[in-house]
């Protein structure tokens, strides 16, 4: 498709609505537009963006042995009721009525759902452990939207499950989840830091938040800098090898890193020299949880062990918002390489004319350390740009041709 056909209203002004760099940016760029408040319409770049977020996403949980599934927007009351949380959740809980009078609900969540779906397909230990995921759009009524996509009330969120025998299982597929977030992160060019954190209303007794650096984050974040020097990236990840997994996380659990929730400065001081102590603030990308039978019990996710005793299973969740991941890649890069015109998350090569549309017999398997970055053969009347735009632009800014790059989904 050439430049001129596209559709990509830029805009000359910045709103006034638009508080922070990102939302800017994303605004004037023509990545989205605001629907209502905290809903956006993601407009053919952007929605090029989000998508080749949400494939990097895919090929990690893939990765780490997570299988996915596709779960609906809306939900039956009736479980939430049986876990509890129906009434706990609050008014960030968008609730419906069916014109039969049956109470439903937008699910923020899919805790009592995926539990409902294992519970009715799983019965014994030989079915476990099973690893779950699906990416779903939710909805959370915030009572003050802000940031454009980062705190909107409509999101697309990836969301996953485990499903484990005991208690030890079940924490080998946290931290299976814990790596899989750091390489996510990684590929996306965020430096996201593991801290530890509260478990909120999802419950549970073991969690980790993900948080991006950047002055205008809503968390104040207290961490040691040998964070920022450590290369994720730098070696391959066997899954299977839960000795070597495990030994990833101590390494980053054992590094001083919390917000402002957690944060002692007592132990702060003692456990990080002073020469390696970072304070500032940062965006929460992602989460992980380990609730174990927080819903397996009420809701009577029970599995039968070996010795034929019937045991609630035990569970691990993860979310990871791709909007919020597209609007912290959108800042210029004092804090991230997202910005260099090198990322994969890019919706389009730079080139210095229009393209023809690729060549379909190009196309090639994709692997999950290359799906997300290979493209086809495009025949351009000129040849493509060497050098990146300048830091302080987004790389979608520079001239290009939005049609020129496929998606890289498996067909």
């Amino acid at each position: 498709m050439r430049l001129t056909q596209y559709f990509m209203p830029t805009l000359k002004e910045t709103p006034k609505e638009a508080e922070i760099v990102s939302h800017r940016l994303m605004l004037r760029a023509g990545m989205v537009r605001q629907a209502s408040a905290g809903i956006y319409s993601w407009l053919p770049l952007g929605y090029r963006v989000l998508r080749k977020i949400e494939q990097i996403v895919r090929e990690e949980q893939d990765a780490a042995g997570w299988q996915e599934l596709l779960m609906p927007t809306i939900q039956s009351a009736e479980l939430w009721k049986q876990s509890g949380r129906y009434n706990d959740y609050g008014k960030e809980m968008l609730r419906i009525l069916d014109r039969h009078e049956r109470e439903m609900l937008y699910g923020p969540t899919n805790e009592e759902l995926i539990t409902e779906i294992f519970r009715n397909g799983s019965k014994s230990y030989r079915d476990l452990p099973k690893g779950l995921y699906h990416i779903q759009w939710k909805f959370r009524d915030e009572v003050r939207p802000r940031f454009g996509v980062m705190r909107g009330r409509e999101f697309l969120m990836k969301d996953a499950y485990s499903f484990d025998i005991d208690y030890a299982a079940g924490r080998r597929a946290y931290q299976k989840q814990f790596v899989a977030y750091l390489r996510t992160f990684a590929r996306m060019g965020l430096k996201a830091i593991p801290m530890e954190a509260d478990t909120g209303p999802i419950g549970g007794d073991l969690s980790h938040e993900f948080i991006v650096l950047a002055d205008t984050g809503e968390s104040e974040v207290f961490c040691d800098r040998e964070f920022l020097d450590h290369d994720v990236l730098g070696r391959d990840v066997d899954y299977s090898d839960s000795a070597s997994v495990e030994k990833i996380v101590d390494y980053y659990t054992n590094l001083y890193a919390r917000t402002d929730e957690k944060h002692d400065q007592a132990l702060f001081e003692k456990e990080v020299p002073a020469e390696r102590r970072y304070t500032g603030r940062g965006i929460e990308v992602g989460h992980i949880f380990f609730f174990g039978t927080k819903y397996s019990e009420p809701l009577g996710a029970y599995i039968t062990t070996p010795d034929d005793d019937s045991v609630p299973v035990q569970m691990a969740p993860t979310a990871s918002a791709c909007r919020a991941s597209s609007a912290a890649s959108s800042r210029p890069a004092t804090t991230t390489t997202a910005s260099s015109g090198r990322s994969p998350w890019r919706p389009s090569r730079s080139a210095s004319s229009t393209c023809a549309p690729p060549t379909p017999t190009a196309r090639r398997p994709a692997t999950s350390s290359t799906a997300s970055s290979w493209k086809p053969v495009s025949t351009c009347s000129t040849t493509t740009a060497t050098s990146p735009p300048a830091p302080s632009s987004p790389p979608w800014t520079s001239s290009g041709c939005p049609g020129s790059w496929w998606s890289a989904r498996a067909a």
